[in-house]
């Protein structure tokens, strides 16, 4: 039988254009991507009766684990479909692919928590409680001690955002006035003082004469988050771009015309809507 079930797997790998494809089992029904191994449990398990294995955890993080797999499930569809024939992944594609396998396969043997969620909560609770990185990576180091050694936790953070990385949601950092005056940028990029205060743009240090000078390091910046980017990472999720279009889309039933359901049922949308015609003609334009 798991002869049989290996040789299932190599044979739907060698069209696979990646280390992840469909997934035949009656759970994922060829509607979700798994990798070789994770393709060959789910085929055991089911070939003798089993169930798919429940997560342990609170249902509002277990509802936003599935949501995250929902979307690499559909990300992983997109870049597969894009990929031409006989050609390697490019550097992008084959960074979200680890992505992928990290999120199927578990922490160790003792746990149904997978790489994925665990970095990415680990991650979650890093910037929500403003935790530099020495302390992340002290943590880290403790988690180490008292986890089974056969884990999969990376070693550092740095290792954690290079994994992250393959969601490609990343930000740039903008240089800013320290009297918050302006920022630093587009055609204000080369210069090295405000232009309003006339505040230096980097720290300053004293010199052997006493004298202030400036150094490479910015006094002050902000991060700045590209939204195009993720716009285009909720509309590759067909559950989310369905959502998104819902104002345009909506079908009420017998609700009330006059009964305000959307903010797009407000006069304020609808004065855009009228300002804008072309703009509001297209359902995915928010």
């Amino acid at each position: 039988m798991a002869g049989n079930r290996r040789g299932f797997s190599q044979e739907a790998f060698k069209v696979a254009k990646g280390p992840v494809t469909l997934c035949p089992c009656l759970d994922s029904k060829n509607g979700s991507y798994k990798t070789k191994h994770v393709m060959e449990e789910h085929l055991c398990r089911f070939r003798h009766g089993e169930q798919a294995p429940h997560r342990i955890s609170e249902p509002a993080q277990q509802n936003c684990d599935g949501m995250m797999m929902d979307m690499l499930n559909d990300l992983a569809m997109w870049f597969e479909f894009n990929l031409e024939e006989d050609n390697q992944p490019p550097p992008k594609v084959q960074e979200f692919y680890r992505l992928l396998e990290a999120g199927d396969e578990k922490m160790h043997d003792h746990t149904e928590k997978t790489v994925l969620d665990t970095v990415s909560r680990l991650m979650a609770i890093k910037s929500k409680h403003n935790i530099s990185n020495s302390c992340s990576n002290d943590i880290t180091e403790l988690v180490f001690e008292v986890i089974p050694s056969d884990h999969k936790l990376p070693k550092k953070l740095y290792f954690a955002k290079k994994m992250m990385a393959g969601l490609g949601m990343k930000y740039e950092k903008i240089d800013v006035c320290p009297s918050n005056c302006m920022l630093f940028w587009r055609k204000n990029d080369k210069l090295s003082t405000c232009r309003h205060c006339g505040k230096s743009r980097y720290i300053q240090v004293k010199n052997e004469a006493g004298e202030n000078v400036d150094t490479t390091v910015p006094a002050k910046q902000l991060r700045y988050i590209p939204i195009i980017p993720r716009l285009k990472r909720l509309f590759l999720s067909m559950k989310i771009a369905k959502s998104i279009r819902w104002h345009k889309e909506r079908r009420r039933g017998s609700q009330n015309e006059d009964v305000m359901v959307h903010p797009a049922d407000g006069d304020a949308w609808k004065a855009l809507d009228e300002f804008d015609p072309e703009f509001a003609r297209d359902p995915r334009s928010v």
